[in-house]
Order: structure tokens, then sequence, then C-alpha cells
């Protein structure tokens, strides 16, 4: 809960977002002052008892008014946040020059406007406090040399095996033939689908997902192919379902593998004979629709175990593309974070920065959530770095551990011994409460991989509710 010393001044015309900010800072304790009067901003300014100031760019005369205002409160360390439209956007620049620490655009947004004050008062501590050698001597990482491209508008890296992969998406897209995508969990599988269609000449039309894992049979088979009225309870009236909403398009199905056996057949006769019937209907519609599946699951196990058909596997599979794990292709790694990077400063209108060290750490990090994981990292870090800078501290625990090499404990599962804790990980420095944390997600991992990707019989295993394993696993 921020102090209640903090007191934070609102230069602001519009009356609605006066409000706004005002009952948002209050109520998280800040003092809010609002004022309009140029002579009292004057001696708020000369009194040194305001810690950030919000201001309106477009309130002022001219530029210069602006200018002596971020040129006061630089004199006294306040900090000044600008508020513009877009069309005010060359204002805001020489603004910035001027000495603002940075600018929201509105119609605000509360996250952003606390973001940016938080930044604003951190900014405002560095500069009132000594910093210790260490701090003054912060090594950054160099760019990367590479410049960022967005392949296909979707897709980012250089890798070798990322090269493989979009010669292979360009040759597919071509043709109108069946995909079936592999990778784990975050390697970016429905970006690739994304990409296919944009290339194929279904561009103009549809492209749709879903995910086969996020609903039972019933609901499945509905949404899939659509319901008519009176056909369950519920139905109140009749509705089109995914495939004629992809019609003449792409319909994607993630997590294809967890589609039950019984659903399994209905979907291989609308693949086959190219119509659909929806649920409680009596007619056949013709579709046209190219499917891509994907699965972060080993299909061929799935089938030998009688958990999925060999006829639909081989109607999905006409084209199989595999995605490599971010671990496999680690060059890739700090172009990614230079546009996770980039990314945050369009929207915050901040510059950010990371330092070798941390660099180092994600770079030699074994990402089990891949791509995604690393995202989420880099939303994390940036929240909490002080300055724009990310320094190993606002990283998670999981990946500052990662360097450190040591004997762990053990457990067995399945007549195998699992390390409790992951591997090449220090057990020492952190709290009991982190530790076990690290632990529990890392076990959960060992289990569903010793049942080859099963979810449901993992977590019948480890004694708890799908939502719980969920929880646990992308804890």
């Amino acid at each position: 809960m921020p102090s209640t010393s903090k007191k934070i001044l609102i230069i602001e015309e519009t009356s609605e977002l006066v409000e706004v900010l005002r009952r948002l800072l209050r109520s998280l304790n800040y003092r809010v002052k609002v004022s309009l009067s140029i002579s009292e901003l004057q001696e708020l300014l000369a009194s040194s008892g305001l810690d950030a100031i919000f201001c309106d760019i477009g309130f002022w005369r001219s530029e210069k008014e602006v200018f002596d205002i971020i040129s006061e409160a630089g004199k006294k360390c306040i900090p000044v946040i600008l508020l513009a439209d877009y069309s005010e956007f060359d204002a805001v620049e020489a603004g910035l020059k001027a000495g603002a620490c940075s600018w929201l655009s509105k119609p605000l947004k509360a996250e952003h406007a606390l973001k940016a004050l938080n930044n604003a008062l951190n900014s405002k501590l560095a500069k009132n406090t000594t910093s210790t050698p260490e701090e003054k001597e912060v090594k950054l990482a160099p760019p990367p040399s590479d410049e960022v491209t967005k392949h296909f508008g979707f897709l980012i890296g250089e890798h070798k095996t990322m090269l493989e992969v979009y010669r292979q998406v360009r040759k597919v897209a071509e043709t109108d033939i069946s995909v079936l995508v592999y990778g784990e969990s975050g390697t970016g599988k429905e970006l690739i689908a994304q990409s296919v269609h944009k290339l194929s000449k279904r561009s103009q039309k549809s492209f749709v997902a879903i995910n086969c894992s996020s609903m039972p049979e019933n609901l499945l088979e509905s949404e899939l192919f659509g319901h008519v009225k009176g056909a369950f309870t519920g139905a109140v009236k009749n509705k089109d379902g995914l495939f004629l909403a992809a019609n003449g398009g792409t319909l994607f199905l993630d997590e294809v593998g967890s589609i039950p056996l019984n659903m399994q057949l209905v979907l291989l006769r609308a693949l086959q004979e190219h119509e659909i019937r929806p649920v409680g209907g009596l007619e056949n519609i013709p579709v046209n629709v190219r499917i891509i599946a994907a699965s972060n699951e080993d299909l061929n196990e799935k089938m030998e175990r009688g958990l999925l058909r060999n006829d639909l596997f081989y109607r999905l599979c006409g084209f199989s593309v595999r995605l490599p794990l971010l671990r496999d292709r680690r060059t890739d790694i700090p172009l990614l974070i230079k546009y996770f990077l980039a990314k945050a400063a369009k929207k915050s209108v901040s510059e950010y920065r990371i330092s070798y060290d941390a660099m180092e750490l994600l770079s030699h990090y074994n990402w089990p959530g891949n791509v995604r994981e690393l995202e989420n990292v880099i939303l994390r870090a940036e929240a909490l770095a002080d300055n724009g800078l990310i320094l190993p501290k606002d990283l998670p625990i999981e990946v500052t551990a990662q360097k450190n090499n040591t004997a762990v404990e053990q457990v067995r599962t399945e007549g195998e011994m699992v390390p409790l804790f992951p591997e090449n990980a220090s057990v020492t420095g952190y709290s009991l409460k982190a530790y076990l944390k690290i632990c529990e997600r890392h076990y959960v991992k060992q289990v569903l991989k010793s049942f080859h990707g099963d979810k449901e019989a993992t977590a019948k295993s480890l004694g708890v509710s799908m939502a719980t394993f969920y929880r646990k696993f992308e804890e």
C-alpha cells in the first residue's frame, strides 16, 4: 500500500478524467491535489511538497509554459507525467526532451496510469538516494546484431531450425492439404496456423481457432457443428458452429489429441464427406474448410494406446510441421527479448533496457514454457524494473537459480528417481515457501512427463482436481 505521505498533483481540464484519476489514486491512499491556477502551481512547486505531477499538455497556452513547469519540477526532483492525445505527439516529444519522465495517451487506462506513477516515484527515489558503485557500473547487454523481423507477420526467430519451419510453411500454404503442427506448449503452434492461412488462397476468408481440450464432448460437438433449436436443454435457438464460421477459410483445432473417441468418428465423417450435421439436425450442410490441427502430445503413442483413431490421424496429418523448443534455438532469445521490450515501450512510451547479467541468465535458462514463458518473464521484469533497467533481481527465482550446480534431493515416481528440485539449481537462499513452490511445480511437470502428457491421468495420480493441476503447472 502506498504511503499516505505521497502527494500527487493533477493538472487537467477534463473533469471526467480528473475524477477518474482522483478516485484511483485516493483508493491507494495517495494524497491528491487538483489545480488549474498558475499562481497556485508556482506555490506548490516552490513548497517542494509534491512527489509527482500528472500534467495535461493541452492546458497550456504555449509550449514554453509547459517547459517552465517541467523545468521547475526537475529542480525539485519531482517527476512529471504528461497527458495528451496522439494528435499532440509533437508537443509530447518536446516535453519529454525537456525532462518529463513519461506520457500517457487519452483516454487513460488505470493500469497504465499506475505503472507510470510507480516508475516516476521509483525514479524520484533513485535520484534522492546515493547509488552504490555496483549500481553505477551496471553493464548493459548489447542489442542483437540482427533486426527483429516478424516472418509472415507472426513469427520471430532466425535460427536454422526456424528458417526450415518458414520454408515448410511457404510450401504447404500453396496447397490445400491438412496440416498437423507438433510442438510443446508455448512454442507458437497457433502462429504457425495463422501464417499458413495468411499465405494461402483462403487468406481473404475467416481463420477460426478452438482449443479442443477446453470443453466436454457434448459442448465440443455443438461448438464445431452447431445445433438446432430444442436439440438439448438450453438450446433455445439455432446456432451455427465453427465449421460454418470458417467456411471457405481455415479451422484450427488445437490440442486435437484430447478429442474423445466418440467425437473423433463424427469429426472424421465431416472431414471425409466435406459436410456437417448440426446437433439435433436432420440435414447435412456442405462445407469447404481447410483443417490445421496441433498437438503437444505424441499422437503416435496415443494411437498405440487406442486413444486416437488411426484413420482420423492420417486424415489430419497430410503434412506435419515440428516446432523447435526455445532452448534448442537459444540464439533467438535475445531477438525475442528485444521484440518484447520494444512492444512494451510502445505501450508505455518508456525505454526498457536489460543488463548483461540478466540477459545471461535468460539465455541459459531452459524455458520449459518456451516463448510464452519468456514473454511472461519479460512482462514481470518490466513491472519490477527500476528506471526501465531490468536486472537479475527482477527475474523469477527459477530463472536465477538455473545457473548454480548442486546435488538435489530426489523422489521416486513410477519406479524412477526424479529430482525434487530442478537440476542445476541451488537449494539454498530461498524461503521455505519459495523452495516448496519450485519443488511442487517441477514435480508436477515430471509426473506429467511420466504419463506422456496425459493431464487427466497426471491430476488423478497427484490426487488433485484439474483446476488445481493447471494452477500448479502454470505457477
